[in-house]
């Protein structure tokens, strides 16, 4: 059971109660102004019959008066009562008025809820009434000063207690505050009581003194009333006005519907005074609603949404599309309706429909007004429509912006910044609160391709014309770090009349692909000089052997072979990196299938590694344990990462200079480091050494060989075998490259065949230089030359 229904039944008790009550206690009690003569022979029916006809009449003849989401209704009913109450009996003065108003709310179909409250609510306040009047007056008291006072005190306990139960029904419907309710009501309940009074005691005056002056006493109730009608009808048009203004303000100042609609059909059912307003709107302009959608807002219930049903959709084609005043059987309970039709350029869009569950004023005269109203609507929810779309498709657009990793740059004619999307602030290293409505030139500084300095709006302005608006243009990005970025600017003009009006501008950050280029040119010129390096030799000493072989000694046949050997070695050697390169870079950069992980003894790894470089082997110096230190690894992997080490190290190292090899274990980890005399790395370049193809030194004047490949695939086959390779250097001092792997837990047999002979160890000390570790060889622990490594 709802609160309001519980209301309604605890007013309906109340108002029996009462009834029971001073039934009760005055039991046959006669009329305060007796009538006998006036009556004559006359049955007593006939005067209740004629009170009841006034108190239908009474009530029928009503001014509505608009107070907040409720019409109250202002009639003579209370002026019959009071006169039933002093011409009647106590006990017919009871039922009488209660009967008028369960007769009038038949009549005018009122709802049933309200129409329970209305007859609880006189019920108890007539009983209220005949208690007070009878209490301080008296049956044939006439209409003497006692009688008056009782009136006017009765009458005023008629009004509270009636304004006390109406308040409480808006507490509950949550149609107004308590406290203003009864403010607000107190003072009509006075006029109300004043006026009853005046015209009640005057019509009775005028009954017992002159009977033909009777109807005429009824004139100056029928004039206020009249009055009175023409101040409410001006004081509603007042409302409405302030009501439409409203309206206007809810559909010029909300653009989303679901804000929009709730708005507009409340202040609309307010304006027109019906119990329910719904709009019901058709699929198109009701995204996510394939049947359609019905917004509706209904006194005491609020607003509410959902999809429009069957019924709902057969009214709307019961219309034919046209504007209506609906009666007859209605869906939801309505008594009457009126329908405007939403239609916005021709298109129809759905209908605003207000009803009323009982007698209403929603007739011709309302539907004319609603009508430009649901226009209103209809063109609000279009431009609704179309902004949710915009909307959808400006997010999409800056979706595109703010995820595109390419720069999008918008600037005006005068080269002012209108959209700085993320990825040029990531780009230039500029905001865009640094960059919006800025020029561009003082944005970003550029130099064009001669390296001279220019302004990056003018550089693609130039090639701008309105015939050919799109131009590409390459620049060099100094950002304010110092960080150079290369940039293909691609610009696309708007014009108009012969005037850039707007200026688009992807902006892609090509450096890679410039290094890319530059790496390509520098492999080239690298494997051309490497490639030629041993066919040259391979060429000669085979043209030599082919035109004086047979007149050479057996040595010197021996020599020139063993030289076409030593190349063809270097040259497979060659072809051998590149193809494993290859196979690494088509594994996404990992070694893993190009190792076979065992065990191994890293300290004759070492020594099989360092005697691979005959005459040179004598400048490498070995500092190793003398106990076994078994690894985690492939063996043969280990020799080509170490041998890349040392090779390199003998390589970038003035001749004569010694290349120390130290090996050390650390907790679970064995590691060797390689360290050399040599011209050191820069800084910035020491992780740049590991990738491939990249060499420090400029490959057209380099004094080196080598394809900047071999770092590259000893540090990727390092990390294969689950180890490290890192790099340390100094500048003018030496680099130090120390490879770690993990211990094995197994003890495997040293491998006697790969351990050369006459091998002593040369402790180095590796000490921090400033870029990392620098060796440095102990004097005192000097090798002899007999301590180095012989050539084989």
């Amino acid at each position: 059971m709802t609160a309001l229904r519980k209301v309604v039944l605890l007013v309906a008790l109340l108002g029996l109660g009462l009834q029971l009550l001073v039934r009760e206690q005055l039991g046959d009690a006669g009329a305060i102004v007796p009538l006998g003569d006036l009556l004559g022979d006359l049955p007593p029916l006939v005067l209740v019959a004629g009170m009841l006809l006034l108190a239908v009449f009474g009530d029928l003849l009503y001014v509505p008066v608009r107070r907040g989401e409720s019409t109250e209704e202002l009639t003579l009913y209370e002026a019959a009562v009071v006169a039933a109450v002093l011409l009647l009996p106590a006990r017919d003065a009871l039922w009488v008025p209660i009967a008028a108003i369960a007769l009038t709310s038949l009549m005018l179909r009122r709802d049933a809820v309200k129409s329970v409250f209305n007859i609880a609510n006189f019920a108890a306040c007539t009983g209220l009434l005949v208690a007070v009047v009878h209490t301080m007056s008296g049956p044939g008291q006439g209409l003497s000063s006692r009688t008056v006072l009782a009136m006017v005190v009765g009458l005023l306990a008629f009004c509270a207690l009636n304004l006390l139960l109406l308040a409480l029904v808006l507490k509950v419907l949550g149609e107004g505050e308590t406290k203003q309710v009864l403010v607000d009501g107190s003072r009509l309940a006075l006029v109300t009581a004043a006026t009853t009074i005046a015209l009640t005691g005057g019509a009775v005056v005028a009954g017992e003194a002159a009977p033909s002056l009777l109807p005429f006493s009824l004139v100056p109730a029928v004039a206020l009333l009249t009055a009175y009608r023409a101040t409410a009808q001006s004081s509603e048009q007042r409302q409405r006005s302030a009501r439409l203004l409203a309206l206007s303000h809810v559909l010029a100042g909300r653009v989303d519907p679901d804000e929009m609609l709730p708005a507009f059909l409340s202040q609309c059912r307010q304006v027109f005074g019906a119990e329910v307003a719904v709009a019901l709107i058709e699929p198109s302009v009701a995204p996510g609603h394939d049947s359609g959608l019905t917004a509706s807002d209904e006194r005491g219930a609020g607003a509410s949404q959902g999809p429009t049903t069957d019924v709902e959709r057969a009214l709307l084609g019961s219309r034919g599309g046209e504007a209506a005043v609906l009666t007859g059987p209605l869906p939801h309970g309505w008594v009457q309706a009126i329908v405007a039709p939403l239609e916005a350029d021709g298109e129809p869009l759905g209908a605003l429909v207000l009803a009323s569950r009982e007698k209403s004023l929603l007739g011709e005269a309302e539907l004319t007004l609603l009508t430009p109203l649901a226009s209103a609507l209809a063109v609000a929810l279009r431009g609704a429509a179309h902004l949710r779309r915009l909307t959808e498709e400006t997010s999409k657009l800056q979706a595109v912006v703010d995820q595109s990793s390419d720069g999008i740059l918008v600037l005006d004619g005068a080269g002012s910044v209108q959209l700085w999307s993320p990825a040029l602030t990531a780009l230039t290293g500029r905001s865009e609160a640094e960059a919006l409505g800025r020029p561009l030139s003082d944005t970003v500084r550029t130099t064009n391709t001669d390296g001279a300095e220019c302004d990056a709006f003018t550089a693609g302005r130039e090639l701008l014309t309105p015939d050919a608006p799109q131009a590409t243009v390459e620049l060099t990005l100094r950002r304010h770090d110092g960080e150079q970025r290369v940039i293909r600017c691609a610009h696309a003009g708007v014009f108009a009349d012969g005037e850039l009006l707007r200026d688009v501008v992807i902006v892609h950050d090509i450096t890679r692909e410039r290094q890319v280029e530059r790496l390509k040119a520098d492999f080239i010129a690298t494997v051309s000089h490497e490639l030629r390096t041993p066919v040259t030799p391979i060429k000669g000493y085979a043209d030599l052997l082919r035109r004086r072989g047979d007149a050479m000694t057996p040595e010197r046949r021996n020599e020139c072979l063993a030289v076409i050997s030593d190349r063809c070695d270097h040259l497979a050697r060659l072809v051998e990196d590149l193809l494993l390169a290859s196979r690494i870079s088509a594994t996404e950069g990992s070694a893993t299938a190009q190792v076979d992980l065992g065990s191994g003894d890293l300290v004759a790894l070492v020594q099989r590694a360092a005697g691979d470089f005959g005459h040179d082997g004598e400048r490498v110096h070995l500092s190793l344990p003398a106990d076994p230190v078994p690894v985690t690894c492939d063996p043969m992997r280990v020799i080509q990462v170490l041998t890349n080490l040392i090779g390199n190290a003998l390589k970038y190292s003035p001749a004569g200079s010694p290349v120390q090899v130290a090996l050390a274990v650390e907790g679970e980890q064995a590691y060797v480091d390689v360290a050399d005399h040599g011209r050191g790395i820069p800084a910035d370049q020491l992780e740049r050494v590991f990738e491939k193809f990249h060499r420090v030194e400029d490959p057209m004047r380099m004094t080196t060989g080598g394809t900047g490949l071999g770092l590259y695939i000893a540090r990727q086959l390092a990390g294969a075998m689950g180890g490290t390779l890192q790099c340390a250097s100094t500048l003018g001092t030496g680099s130090v490259f120390r490879f770690s792997l993990k211990r094995a837990h197994a003890q495997p047999l040293r491998a006697s065949p790969l351990v050369p002979a006459a091998v002593n160890p040369v402790p180095v000390t590796l000490t921090a230089g400033s870029t990392g570790l620098v060796p440095t060889p102990r004097p005192d622990t000097a090798a002899p030359r007999d301590a180095r490594l012989q050539a084989s």
